[in-house]
Formats: C-alpha cells, structure tokens, sequence
C-alpha cells in the first residue's frame, strides 16, 4: 500500500460537505477538531459540533493552567524537549493536521469500512505515539511524533477502558448518530494518545462510496508514512 497511489478521501464542510476540492476549508479555531467552508456552516453545526468543541476546550484550558504549577515544570523534565504537556499537546494537534489524510486511509482500510460503513460503529483504531526529538523532526511538524503501534479496538472494549475512553466514545456516537439523521454518510474515528496525554479522537465524517477493496497492509501503509513524514499519492475522487 505504501508504494500503491490509493483512494483520496477529502476532508469536508462539516455542515454542507463541501470538498477540500471545491472550497477553501478552516479548522474550528477553539477545538481545531472539524472543518468548515464559511461562517455560516460553522453556525449551523453548532448543535451538533458543541459537545467536541467545549471539550476539546476545556482540555487546552487545563493544559494552560497547569503549565506553570510546580508538577507542571516537573512534568517538563520527563518529556522531550523540555515541553510541557500543553506543548505537548499543540505538537499532536499539528501533526494530526498534517497526517489527517494519511490518518484517514489507515482508518478506513483497519475498520474494514469499504466492506461495510456499519463496521464504524462498531470499531475504532487506535494509534499509540511516541514524541520524536528536535534532533529527529527538526521543526517538521510531520515528523513530531513516530507510530509505535495500531490496532482495531471493538466499541465494547473501548467503553471498558479508562478515561476518557467511555466519554470519547459516547461523544462520538453522538455524532454517528447526527449524520445518520442527517444524511451525511458514515462517521468513523481513530483514537490517538501519546501519554502523558490522555488518548484523543480524530474523526473523520461525511464518508461514503469508498469502493470495495480493502488494503490489509493498513498499519505498514501508517508507520511508513508517519515515520517519514510523507503525505500519500492519492487517486482523487469525491464523494457525492
């Protein structure tokens, strides 16, 4: 998979599904988590959107506070670089920007989602990460952290793990089920952490026509993407 082009699943207007292709998208700057082509989208999805959003939120305001609390600094002393876990935490919002196409592949051929999109509410990927030092990323973004392992997690084994596992997982059905009403096609996720930090959802909405092979080399495809820092070639086709 990893020398093969494969199938471009775009990112879209979170509210109108408008492609990547067909109009400039911005992330939600307070959760930086969904994409949207106009204020007026972003308006119209709050409903739907304001559960991720004020968590997502909330989480950067902690980080914030105790950033500069004595078990704060002594945190910096055992993460790379020195960062504290806020940093920490904005270097995992870049590189899943980065890699969210890569991300997205990886989760759709794991869950099996070209056999049946009904998998996604079924099974979750998890990616567990390892920070990279300045003297392998070099400012790079891409290459802010490495893949130390993947693997399909079922809902009922997610649920029984630890926080904030249960939360994110309710969360996320809460979407499913909003673009199951909506119409919007299937909702999927993969849940990435590298502790310190609790583990995060990458979602990933508006999927459809995803044809009907399945890459079973999903997991080489990711680390040798992320190890990298590679974006992959992609045969583009939109979803209607």
């Amino acid at each position: 998979m990893s020398e093969k082009p494969c199938k471009h699943y775009t990112r879209k207007c979170n509210h109108c599904y408008a492609t990547s292709t067909e109009k400039k998208l911005f992330f939600c700057s307070r959760c930086k988590a969904q994409t949207y082509c106009s204020r007026e989208c972003q308006k119209a999805d709050w409903k739907s959107h304001k559960g991720v959003c004020m968590t997502n939120n909330l989480l950067e305001t902690l980080l914030r506070e105790r950033e500069n609390t004595p078990k704060g600094q002594r945190e910096r002393l055992a993460l790379v670089d020195g960062l504290s876990l806020r940093e920490l935490d904005q270097r995992l919002e870049k590189w899943v920007r980065w890699h969210t196409l890569t991300l997205m592949t990886a989760t759709v051929h794991a869950l099996r989602l070209p056999e049946s999109l009904a998998r996604a509410r079924a099974f979750v990927l998890y990616i567990r990460l390892e920070a990279r030092p300045q003297a392998e990323h070099h400012g790079a973004p891409a290459k802010f952290f490495r893949v130390l392992d993947a693997e399909v997690v079922s809902w009922e084994d997610g649920m029984r793990r630890p926080l904030p596992w249960p939360w994110s997982l309710v969360q996320l059905r809460e979407l499913q089920d909003e673009a199951e009403r909506n119409g919007r096609g299937g909702e999927a996720a993969a849940m990435v952490e590298c502790p310190p930090l609790g583990v995060q959802t990458v979602p990933f909405g508006s999927l459809r026509d995803l044809g009907n092979t399945v890459q079973e080399d999903w997991k080489e495809f990711l680390i040798h993407h992320v190890e990298h820092g590679r974006k992959p070639r992609m045969m583009h086709q939109h979803a209607h």
